[in-house]
């Protein structure tokens, strides 16, 4: 089954009883520890495991529909994975039979018990939602065989539940549109990854997406872009129109879909911000009444919904009521809430009544403008609530003081939203941009391991909160935003591997978590997206180069590691490797400035070849201590990173840099013997937009027995000037007179604070070092 028959489901085929098979007689047995990995498994290791065959029933309970539903999902994920056809009934035997059926006693509302014998597999939950999450295990359980070998699930029992009832991922369809059946597949990916919510992003600057009768126009003017910017801030355009809808039949459509695999779509018509298409169609919704354009550019806009107009509050009220009638079963409706300049609200006469009408007034923490945002929100949330519904927002909806009870935050902007929101007592979905924005430029710069393991090792509950605000916390958000996603191939490798790491965040338990572990199993999870059809971001499968100081004289051991512990092979003379290449066994030790080259070869199927040059010079592989202390989310590996013969990469996010907030870079090398050395040079990473800028001053000072220094040479280094580029590695080099020194301290003076001239004027800097060099 590809992943476009996925969406079909052919009943009739697993009733054709009488049928003879000579289907192949070679078992495999799959493995109970899949993504994400259950709450309990255990294995009876010495047990015969459960075959299916051709002559396996999955039996469910007769009326009940959802059961039947499933157990033909999982009758085509056995065909799919195994080749063999089951039969389904609602008879069930005492043998060779899959038993699905509900158990009130199971304390979780989504849990399951999942009990394999020789003889029989059971799977009840105390719903049907449970009972469908107990498939997904056994659909991943089982060995993909394509039909060469009868697949079988291991002797054992599996107890298990979701750590967050809210699971999702959002899909933002306005900035390009994706057609319903592209949708149907996410959902399928979703559902694979036992994820509950599909938060449908359905309204853009650059495109209206959703039918509204009321409003016509929405969609024959705000759907359609004449074209779109090739590449951020580049001035150029494609000269391509970008256009598409969904009607209401549609929507709906994917409504009933995703209910199938027990996902509910949550709606979000951004809201009083992101509304250029709608002011495009109706230009007297907005405070100067346009013209407007349906955007070309991505970015923030100051054009924005008038809040002060009451015929604009009731679009926004009536465009909501049909979004509730076409998504009845959402019990929320999210309405964004971020982004949302005010500059036009100062200026808006309209704006200005409404705020003296209202006896709004600037506070310390909350301007006049952002309660009337507030104010705007409140009253489109009355409208929710009357439909028995609850509100959600973007976490800039906090700059109002908007009231727990109603209000649900969706925390985007970083780690201090989601505590913040936790703090205030809104119940929270956590969904970084720093995490679990699988579509952010920078961290898609991350390759292999790092990319995945940043989404594997965030905690959604932030040990700064209390076991109570903990409670607060609900669940956790992958997000693809689709500025620069045009076509299913990305959209596909941003989302994979990293939502099999998203779904352990958000279903497995958090005292269980090791990444090694999780890439153990990552393997058969990669096999199951090649099989239906999908692609994943390759560069999990490269091989990473490792390369750590033995403490002895500068010698390094280099280790050469795949996620999946497949054949390496690898040269170390500048050639390319092949499969006649030495293949790796152990790590081997090195002591001066190498080249290797490796690549992995999986059945026949090559990677590409990683290159790592080791460089060496006097600092290389010797210990070195951290004397100032680095920022915790940029520390990495420590301060061998330092001294490792690496340069830098071009993303400061990569591990390869330990960064440094408000503090000066201060560290000590032991030479390990008594050296001449003339220059000392360190490498910083130049990022100005982000608030990454590079050395002030360079001082070194040298040391016989690692207490008492003195200073060998210093120089001053300008601040970075205006329009400085960034994603800029630059290397800062002191030279001074032959000096003899065992102890080489070097102290690396950072931006104090952020010079006039840049938007954050006044505010901390960072800075980013990498490799040290001692000659």
């Amino acid at each position: 089954m590809t992943k476009n028959q996925l969406k079909t489901m052919a009943f009739c085929l697993f009733f054709a009883g009488g049928l003879v098979s000579c289907g192949p007689s070679d078992i495999q047995s799959g493995d109970l520890n899949v993504i994400p990995l259950p709450q309990e498994i255990t294995q009876a290791e010495s047990a015969e495991p459960f075959v299916v065959r051709s002559s396996t029933k999955i039996c469910y309970p007769a009326g009940n529909e959802k059961l039947e539903r499933t157990a033909h999902f999982l009758a085509s994920y056995i065909k799919e994975v195994t080749g063999t056809e089951v039969k389904l009934s609602t008879e069930a035997g005492d043998k060779n039979c899959i038993v699905l059926g509900l158990d009130p006693s199971i304390p979780q509302k989504e849990g399951y018990v999942l009990n394999i014998t020789s003889n029989q597999v059971t799977l009840n939950g105390q719903t049907e939602a449970g009972v469908f999450y107990g498939v997904q295990t056994i659909h991943k359980a089982l060995p993909i065989t394509n039909g060469k070998a009868l697949g079988a699930l291991p002797a054992g029992t599996v107890k298990d539940f979701p750590q967050y009832g809210y699971r999702g991922f959002m899909i933002d369809v306005g900035r390009h549109f994706f057609s319903v059946d592209y949708l149907k597949e996410l959902i399928d990916v979703m559902a694979l990854h036992n994820i509950n919510i599909f938060h449908w992003h359905l309204t853009e600057d650059q495109g209206w997406r959703i039918e509204i009768k009321k409003y016509p126009k929405l969609t024959e003017i705000g759907s359609v872009r004449k074209e779109t910017i090739t590449a951020p801030g580049s001035g150029k355009f494609d000269g391509t129109p970008v256009s598409g809808f969904y009607t209401q039949e549609e929507a709906k459509e994917i409504v009933a879909y995703a209910a199938e695999r027990f996902i509910t779509v949550i709606p979000e018509v951004d809201m009083p911000g992101h509304m250029l298409a709608a002011l495009a169609s109706y230009p007297e919704l907005g405070c100067t009444g346009g013209p407007y354009e349906v955007a070309t550019k991505f970015g923030v806009f100051r054009e924005v919904l008038c809040g002060g107009n009451e015929k604009t509050l009731q679009f926004a009220k009536d465009v909501i009521n049909e979004i509730m009638d076409i998504f009845p079963d959402a019990p929320y409706i999210h309405i964004g809430g971020d982004e949302c300049p005010k500059a036009e609200w100062k200026k808006c006469p309209t704006c200005q009544a409404k705020i003296r009408e209202l006896g709004l007034r600037d506070t310390k923490e909350h301007s006049k403008e952002n309660q009337l945002q507030v104010y705007f929100m409140s009253e489109v949330e009355k409208e929710i609530a009357k439909r028995g519904k609850k509100m959600l927002a973007w976490d800039e909806i906090l700059e109002g003081n908007p009231d727990p009870e109603t209000t649900t935050v969706c925390a985007w902007t970083g780690v201090p939203a989601s505590i913040k929101s936790a703090k205030l007592g809104h119940q929270t979905i956590v969904c970084p941009i720093s995490h679990l924005y699988f579509s952010n430029p920078g961290y898609n710069r991350l390759k292999g391991v790092s990319s995945v393991g940043r989404v594997y090792n965030f905690e959604p509950a932030s040990p700064e909160l209390t076991d109570e605000e903990k409670q607060n916390i609900i669940g956790v958000q992958g997000c693809i935003w689709t500025e620069w996603t045009k076509d299913s191939l990305k959209m596909e490798w941003q989302m994979m591997p990293r939502i099999a790491a998203l779904s352990e965040l958000q279903w497995s338990n958090p005292a269980q978590k090791n990444l090694d572990n999780f890439l153990g199993r990552l393997r058969h999870q990669l096999d199951l997206y090649s099989l239906y059809g999908f692609h994943y971001k390759e560069d999990i499968e490269d091989v990473v180069i490792e390369a750590t100081p033995t403490g002895e004289g500068g010698k390094a051991n280099v280790a050469l590691k795949t996620f999946d512990n497949a054949p390496v092979y690898y040269t170390l003379d500048g050639s390319e490797p092949t499969a006649q290449s030495t293949a790796y066994a152990e790590p081997f030790t090195i002591d001066g400035t190498t080249t290797i080259k490796a690549k992995a070869i999986r059945d026949g199927r090559e990677t590409g070849i990683v290159e790592s040059t080791i460089e060496y010079n006097l600092a290389t592989m010797r210990p070195i201590t951290l004397n100032s202390e680095s920022a915790p989310s940029y520390t990495y590996q420590g301060a061998s990173l330092l001294v490792d013969g690496l340069t830098g990469d071009d993303n400061y996010r990569s591990g390869r840099y330990i960064g440094f907030y408000g503090k000066d870079f201060d560290a000590t090398i032991d030479l390990q013997e008594e050296t001449e050395i003339s220059a000392v040079s360190v490498g910083t990473y130049l990022v100005p937009g982000d608030y990454i800028f590079g050395l002030t001053g360079l001082e070194v000072y040298g040391s016989a027995d690692g207490k008492n220094f003195k200073k060998i040479a210093s120089k001053s280094i300008p601040t970075l000037p205006k329009g400085s580029k960034n994603n800029v590695l630059t290397r800062d080099e002191i030279t001074f007179d032959k000096t003899k020194t065992r102890y080489v301290r070097v102290v690396g003076k950072c931006t104090p604070v952020l010079p006039k001239w840049h938007p954050g004027a006044g505010s901390k800097t960072f800075l980013f070092i990498d490799e040290v060099t001692i000659k």
